[in-house]
């Protein structure tokens, strides 16, 4: 790739790094507009696209590129198909993105990347066997890449194979989140949840996330630490205030420390988020009734009985 070229959209991207985003958007538009000739170009101002999340622009290049290039460079027109097939992945476009992995392996092309993308089409869809067969090959071309180990380690978990699951992921190492995550979620269904606890406040070191947290919290709720828990899903909700699973958490913990109506706004507030969970209406019915308000319990027995007659319904 010539280097003006080169300079010119990195020079765009650092404009966006820096907040200059208009500038930064137009000078990458001058480059598709007068190097549209050039493939390899294309190509990287394709990738920078995907990664600013400009997923019809970087798309829309690429097919535009294979259609006006057919006698294209074959390595670099399997980059496209790689990159376009990432893509409809993102879209949850399956059918474009195994068309294009399908034809990059027809033609004999091996790579790590194609194993990658393989185990994303097929675990996206629920169909971890096949996607684990894409892990390890992947892992047999590079067995010491820990990103590897702990997604397959992720997998064996999903397919109900424990042992080679907690031997990869330790394989992995200590310091990745996904091993400790799935670890401490190995522990907890096992019901060893003092080991999950410690395993959870690991990961809460190295991420803050709502998924983090309400493990975290949970772990910390089945252990006895009421307030810790408690103080736990308070910092959830001030993440992601629409993080359902904390409201009947946070019930269970009102209830343990004896406050019924705290418990009941975390549960009223769980329905108008989620609405369609009837054990967890009925529970709000009964709390409601135990506390005499006997309207409210009775405009939610309306509604479960709704919900209980759609459901009928469906099935």
């Amino acid at each position: 790739m010539p280097k003006k070229w080169l300079y010119v959209i990195d020079e765009a991207i650092k404009r966006i790094e820096n907040d200059e985003v208009e500038l930064g958007l137009t000078a990458l538009q001058k480059v598709q507009e007068h190097g549209k000739d050039l493939p390899d170009v294309m190509m990287y101002l394709a990738e920078v696209w995907y990664r600013l999340g400009h997923l019809e622009e970087a798309s829309q290049l690429l097919t535009d590129v294979m259609a006006k290039n057919p006698q294209m460079d074959s390595s670099l027109r399997r980059e496209c198909q790689l990159l376009l097939a990432e893509i409809a992945l993102d879209s949850s476009d399956f059918e474009t993105a195994q068309h294009l992995l399908y034809e990059c392996k027809e033609s004999g092309f091996e790579s790590i990347q194609l194993d990658l993308l393989l185990a994303d089409l097929y675990s996206l869809q629920d169909l971890d066997e096949v996607a684990v067969k894409y892990l390890e090959q992947a892992r047999l071309k590079e067995p010491d890449n820990q990103d590897i180990m702990a997604a397959l380690g992720n997998l064996y978990f999903r397919i109900g194979e424990d042992e080679k699951a907690m031997k990869l992921l330790e394989q992995a190492g200590d310091e990745s989140l996904s091993m400790l995550l799935t670890k401490g979620r190995s522990y907890a269904q096992n019901g060893q949840f003092e080991q999950a606890y410690q395993v959870f406040r690991q990961a809460l070191v190295m991420d803050r996330s709502p998924e983090v947290l309400y493990g975290c919290a949970l772990m910390a709720f089945h252990v006895g630490r009421l307030d810790e828990a408690a103080e736990l899903v308070n910092s959830l909700q001030a993440v992601d205030e629409e993080y359902v699973a904390a409201y009947p958490l946070a019930a269970d913990l009102n209830l343990s420390m004896g406050k019924t109506e705290a418990a009941i706004e975390a549960l009223k507030q769980y329905v108008s988020l989620s609405g369609f969970d009837l054990d967890q209406i009925r529970r709000l019915i009964a709390l409601l009734s135990q506390a005499g308000r006997y309207e409210e319990a009775k405009e939610y027995q309306q509604l479960h009985d709704l919900w209980d007659n759609e459901s009928d319904e469906e099935q």
